[in-house]
């Protein structure tokens, strides 16, 4: 496409966006637990994607989201496409600018993006331009050029970091990480040479950095930690421990994917120890709130201070390719990322779940020509099905088998199993309308690639598959405030997270009083009664009632900004006998008891003491069970079981520590017999480093010198 084409179909497509259409519906799974979602775009011909799974869409308060339009063929990952904001509080789809890249300051609500040009006269050094837009007055300042790819600012949003990428040597990608000064046309600063570090991303607490670095041998680095001038490199995840990865939004964690949630102390690089930190399971993890409490992945929510988790099931989204491409799950991948109050979760679908059926497999399929699943109810007599990229042909339907089977159609799926419990969806719903598909981009080009090698012409399907939509799951309430009446003002404080609060609705007397929310900083007049506040996003989601208070005439409410320094969500209480006691009696005491308690929400860890020292503990979900629970020696952490609050209860990992507190081994259970726990994965350590792991199926690793070796 040249240089003219390219800017006519830019403005083109730009003059013709509307403002968003954001529409709600209840979760259509069966099992799904997700409070309300809301679908932000609405066109399948044009692929809209809302960042990286690591990487926040969210504004620092909430009110916006931030997305990438791709009107052009992205060729190499930073080319000129629309970067838009929609304004949760008003509804508005805005174009802020044509580029790449869009990430969002730690602190403020600034949006940062790379300005692109493309064409002949461009040079690679001149052609990016890193721009500040300031969304509370519109300003655009040009912060610096030549950094083609953005990775986050610190957290004091003092520096914006990134990579300088040669998009135009095709074989040959050499990437520098580089920093700018956040200010008018503050010059280029190279910090890393090293070339695969990219995407560089910022702790939200601590003055490091991570970037992605895949090297080749197995503890050698795949997340390379680094000081904000580049100094102080040092590993934070080996390769033998690769995974995706995101810092957790208090920034305590480095956290670890593709398999148990576990993370890794910010402070302590490898050789250290990996944590389990939720009995939930996660292939892109990511932050969900800046507390740090929440992480999500694609179907699922974990709460780090109880273990605990709940799943989010969902149809997914996927895109069907030849075979031949070995993984291509970039256009079409969920990217799952957590609002600051850990409240919604975003995220990206081809598949139109509201509207379009969903079931699973419930027997593995091999070459049979009949499949049992759990309904086939608003599947056509006959069609396609799509499981795990791959698209089967059928002949007819009962209510819960598929028969007449024919596998890896167009040349899709290259797996000879496909295992009892995969998602099924209708590959005719996946398609795009013929008028959408006349104003859809250009496929991608490795896509067009395969469908020619396997000579499927170019009206196959493969070339209609919907592009992705941006979607929110509301996945809990906003916290309650805390009434405190004191001195004739009765104050509002903010619920325990409360980034995104736009003020507080009242209830005098059990009846709703004003519409207009109170916003925080402001003060009323109110009349004798009884009062509840609740907290109200700037997306408009009501939270949690707050516990009632009863005031006199002429009392003045006061909605508090900030939680005052003479208050605490959490509170602390030490037991003797069950007699609340102060804490040196208690451990004084021959035995005694502690427990937490969030204010709203009740106990959610409870430790026993013996002479002082600490013997056991449990982190306890809101029914009360235990889903983390610790064993204590000489008041040293020596055990850590995770279970997961099923029925009958599984235990799901067990940790053992060594005196010197590192872990020496890690035990993940499965239940082959759903009576008996059995060892399915278990890693053995010395001080740090992986010395030998011995998996269910028989295969068994070892560290010898500096690989990881198959053992015979």
């Amino acid at each position: 496409m040249t240089r003219a084409a390219l800017v006519a179909a830019l403005t083109l497509i730009a003059a013709g966006s509307a403002g968003a259409e954001i529409t709600r519906f209840a979760d259509p799974h069966p099992a799904g637990h997700v409070i309300e979602y809301r679908q932000l775009t609405h066109d399948a011909a044009i692929r809209d994607h809302a960042n990286y799974h690591n990487t926040n869409c969210f504004s620092p308060d909430g009110r916006y989201v931030c997305f990438t339009r791709y009107v052009v063929p992205d060729l190499h990952h930073c080319d000129p496409q629309q970067v838009r904001v929609i304004d949760l509080h008003t509804g508005e789809d805005r174009l802020i600018g044509i580029g790449s890249s869009p990430r969002w300051a730690q602190q403020h609500n600034w949006l940062f993006y790379v300005r692109t040009r493309r064409g002949p006269e461009d040079s690679w050094e001149a052609n990016s331009q890193v721009i500040r837009f300031d969304m509370a007055s519109g300003e655009e300042t040009a912060i610096t050029r030549d950094m083609q790819w953005l990775g986050s600012t610190d957290r004091l949003d003092r520096w914006i970091f990134g990579n300088r990428w040669r998009y135009d040597i095709p074989d040959d990608t050499p990437r520098k990480t580089v920093r700018a000064r956040i200010e008018p046309n503050a010059p280029l600063e190279q910090i890393c040479d090293i070339n695969q570090a990219n995407r560089p991303l910022c702790n939200a607490e601590h003055d490091l950095i991570s970037t992605r670095c895949h090297m080749e041998a197995p503890f050698e680095t795949a997340r390379l930690w680094m000081d904000y001038d580049g100094g102080n490199q040092r590993i934070g995840v080996p390769m033998v421990q690769n995974a995706h990865c995101a810092w957790s939004g208090d920034g305590a964690w480095q956290l670890i994917g593709n398999g148990r949630a576990r993370g890794r102390r910010w402070h302590e690089p490898f050789p250290s120890d990996l944590h389990v930190l939720s009995w939930m399971s996660f292939g892109d993890i990511s932050p969900c709130g800046r507390s740090g409490r929440w992480i999500c992945g694609d179907y699922g929510l974990a709460d780090l201070r109880t273990a605990d988790g709940i799943e989010l099931p969902r149809a997914p989204s996927e895109l069907c390719y030849p075979a031949s491409v070995i993984d291509a799950s970039g256009p079409y991948d969920a990217d799952p990322k957590g609002s600051p109050d850990g409240t919604k979760i975003s995220f990206v679908s081809n598949y139109p779940f509201a509207t379009a059926p969903h079931t699973r497999l419930l027997e593995p399929l091999t070459d049979q020509t009949s499949v049992r699943v759990a309904s086939t109810e608003g599947f056509p007599p006959s069609g396609e099905i799509e499981v795990l990229t791959e698209v089967i042909g059928y002949a007819s339907k009962t209510d819960t088998t598929f028969d007449g089977l024919e596998r890896h159609r167009y040349s899709t799926g290259g797996r000879e199993t496909l295992a009892s419990g995969l998602d099924v969806t209708d590959f005719g719903a996946r398609l795009m309308t013929p008028e959408q598909r006349d104003r859809a981009v250009e496929p991608w080009p490795w896509l067009m690639r395969a469908v020619q090698e396997e000579s499927l012409g170019e009206d196959t399907p493969l070339l209609s598959q919907r592009q992705t939509d941006l979607f929110m799951s509301v996945v809990r309430l906003p916290d309650p405030p805390w009434l405190r009446l004191r001195a004739g003002v009765l104050e509002i404080i903010p619920g325990e997270n409360h980034r995104e609060t736009f003020g507080y609705l009242l209830e005098r007397d059990g009846e709703r009083m004003a519409r207009e929310p109170l916003r925080p900083g402001e003060q009323r007049a109110l009349v004798a009664g009884t009062y509840r506040a609740l907290a109200v996003e700037w997306s408009g989601l009501e939270g949690l009632l707050s516990p009632e208070v009863t005031v006199p005439e002429g009392t003045t409410l006061h909605a508090l900004a900030e939680i005052p320094e003479d208050f605490s969500w959490i509170v602390d209480e030490w037991r003797v006998d069950r007699r609340l006691v102060a804490r040196e009696e208690a451990l004084a005491a021959p035995e005694a008891t502690r427990s937490l308690l969030q204010r709203a929400e009740g106990a959610f860890r409870v430790e026993r003491y013996e002479q002082g020292a600490l013997v056991y503990a449990e982190d306890v979900n809101a029914d009360g069970f235990a889903c983390r629970r610790e064993m204590y020696q000489g008041g040293r952490l020596a055990e850590r079981q995770i279970w997961q609050p099923t029925d009958p209860p599984r235990l799901r990992t067990r940790e053992l520590f060594a005196a010197d507190g590192f872990k020496t081994e890690e035990m993940h259970f499965g239940y082959p017999d759903p009576a008996t726990p059995t060892v399915v994965d278990h890693w053995l350590y010395d001080h740090g480093w992986p010395v030998r792991r011995e998996q269910f199926s028989g295969a068994v690793w070892e560290k010898r010198g500096d690989d990881w070796v198959r053992a015979e």
